[in-house]
């Protein structure tokens, strides 16, 4: 009974991690679909430019980027605003995600828009980063959910700038837990970051799911800087946007390369 039980969980932790959904138009809501549009129209609305990023199929690694996106930064009261925002090969805008953090990169509420599944949502995290409040419109509904967390909470537009603002102790050999949002759950999942290469003048962190039963849906991402401007240079690993593959739209792991157009990361 008991392995029959552990089989049973796994199973349904891997397909809430896996399932491709139908690649049919998914239904925005209203104000979603008004955010995506706005930021085709003027992007600099979100910030300064920080890089350009193309995202290229790891299964087919010389062909054109499947996806192009961008990083743009402003200020805050707090700190500072990030916006991660996708296109698809038409310049079509396909997902927003923008994170709001401290100066040190403690994360204050993390927004989403996602035009390829449906979906918009959002998650407050209370001031001592203990809390999480959830609230997702997806399929014309509104779900909400909270989630207690211990470590620190990272998402897309604010994983890199944390590595950074823990470089150090990294670099010393310090493992460091971490949770990562994933909107569409309404929950977080651990991660740990540790630096594993440093030649030719890059610096290279692995960032691993913390449990071996999400390593088995997830595989480890990999984050690579400069050594010395300590500009992102690539990622490889789960991205937001997904692929059309018979008729569903399936997780995607990417290399992305990117572009600076700013003098310093931020």
């Amino acid at each position: 009974m008991r392995a029959t039980i552990r089989s049973s969980f796994l199973t349904t932790l891997l397909a809430a991690l896996a399932t491709g959904v139908d690649a049919s138009p998914a239904q925005l809501d209203a104000a979603g679909a008004a955010r995506l549009d706005a930021l085709r129209r003027s992007p600099g609305s979100a910030g300064e430019l920080i890089y350009q990023g193309a995202v290229y199929s790891q299964r087919s690694p010389d062909a054109a980027p499947m996806f192009r996106y961008e990083r743009r930064v402003g200020a805050t009261p707090t700190g500072l605003s990030s916006a991660h925002i996708t296109r698809d090969t038409s310049g079509q805008v396909i997902i927003a995600e923008s994170a709001q953090f401290t100066p040190a990169y403690a994360l204050q509420r993390f927004d989403a828009v996602n035009r390829q599944t449906g979906y918009s949502g959002s998650v407050i995290v209370t001031n001592d980063g203990r809390r999480l409040e959830y609230r997702l419109h997806q399929n014309g509904k509104v779900t909400t959910a909270s989630e207690d967390v211990v470590d620190p909470v990272v998402t897309g537009p604010s994983l890199h700038g944390f590595i950074l603002q823990q470089w150090d102790a990294l670099v010393a050999g310090k493992t460091i837990p971490v949770r990562m949002v994933v909107m569409a759950k309404k929950q977080t999942y651990g991660f740990d970051i540790r630096r594993v290469a440093e030649a030719d003048v890059r610096t290279s962190f692995s960032v691993t799911p913390s449990s071996l039963l999400v390593r088995l849906a997830v595989a480890p991402l990999a984050v690579v800087f400069d050594s010395t401007t300590k500009h992102v240079v690539r990622y490889e690993g789960r991205v937001p946007p997904m692929q059309e593959v018979d008729g569903k739209l399936r997780e995607l792991d990417a290399r992305v390369d990117y572009t600076m157009r700013a003098a310093t990361y931020r």
